[in-house]
């Protein structure tokens, strides 16, 4: 049996009442040759069950099984896709309550890539489970992302809007992320954030010291820059630096990112870092580049990118 099969069979026997169950074994005696004929038609049942499933895993309209688009908006959903995503299958699957999961499957980049949301009052795990070897958990766009990943699997979830939403495929969790970017930008939000004019742009999230890590890469004008947000719990004024680069530098000096108390570290038309910390929300932000640093570049560009996070949404 097929991952995709055993799947549902799971999501349709969990919704079985369990207090049904309960009174259908708790027969008298004097009626156990009607239980197990009832039992044998059950098992008979459950056959037919699987077998419609496995049917519908090799048929050629497998898996969507002429769901379309249009059906998932008949629920309220509208799953938004990467510009570049190809080969859309889409699907409604069984959940614990009267709205069903709805679901993309797509390819992106020679990678199959799963897309899942549902209507829910909290926060759920809507794919299979995993064992995970690295987790990280963040905010960024205004929500609070969670990064799953092994040696062959990554998962990116959130919940936003009363919509529990989730992604996997067998990408790099780098990749899954840029996928994610895209995903947001349909959805009118923001992940990664650049400056007009940027290109190559990438997000990732990770661990440093500690902290979970959000940054966007990207080139302007020629210049390798990355661009990092971490929340802490530290509001201490020698607050931590963020950025990853150690060199040495021939200049340092103190300013401010919008209202935030900012240091800043650069060699004249070399390479060069500002980090800065918005103590309200607690969040670490920092810039690097890497060529035609100044003082007054490195500031321009931070205000540029400096998105406080009182206005996220």
């Amino acid at each position: 049996m097929s991952e995709r099969i055993y799947e549902r069979f799971l999501l349709f026997m969990n919704a079985v009442d369990d207090d049904l169950l309960e009174e259908a074994l708790a027969v008298p005696k004097h009626k156990r040759t009607v239980l197990w004929r009832s039992l044998a038609t059950a098992a008979a049942c459950l056959c037919v069950v699987l077998g419609v499933l496995f049917w519908q895993d090799r048929s050629p309209m497998a898996p969507e099984s002429g769901v379309t688009a249009a059906d998932l908006a008949g629920y309220g959903y509208e799953l938004p896709l990467p510009a570049d995503a190809r080969n859309a299958r889409y699907d409604l699957l069984p959940s614990s309550s009267e709205i069903p999961i709805a679901q993309v499957e797509f390819d992106r980049g020679g990678h199959a890539v799963t897309l899942r949301a549902w209507k829910t009052e909290q926060p759920q795990d809507i794919f299979y489970s995993e064992t995970w070897t690295d987790q990280v958990d963040w905010n960024a766009g205004g929500a609070t992302l969670a990064l799953r990943s092994n040696a062959k699997t990554a998962q990116v979830s959130w919940y936003s809007g009363q919509i529990q939403w989730s992604v996997r495929s067998d990408m790099t969790p780098a990749d899954l992320l840029d996928t994610v970017d895209s995903i947001f930008s349909t959805l009118g939000s923001q992940l990664s954030n650049a400056p007009e004019g940027a290109g190559d742009i990438h997000y990732n999230a990770f661990h440093l010291d500690g902290l979970a890590v959000g940054e966007t890469t990207f080139t302007l004008d020629g210049v390798s820059c990355a661009y990092r947000i971490a929340l802490t719990y530290e509001t201490s004024s020698d607050f931590a630096d963020i950025s990853g680069v150690e060199e040495e530098f021939a200049h340092h000096a103190q300013a401010e990112v919008g209202w935030c108390p900012a240091r800043l570290a650069w060699n004249d038309g070399g390479a060069g870092k500002v980090v800065w910390f918005d103590l309200v929300p607690g969040q670490l932000y920092s810039l690097s580049v890497d060529a035609g640093a100044s003082q007054e570049r490195l500031l321009d560009l931070a205000g540029q990118l400096f998105l406080p996070a009182q206005d996220e949404l």
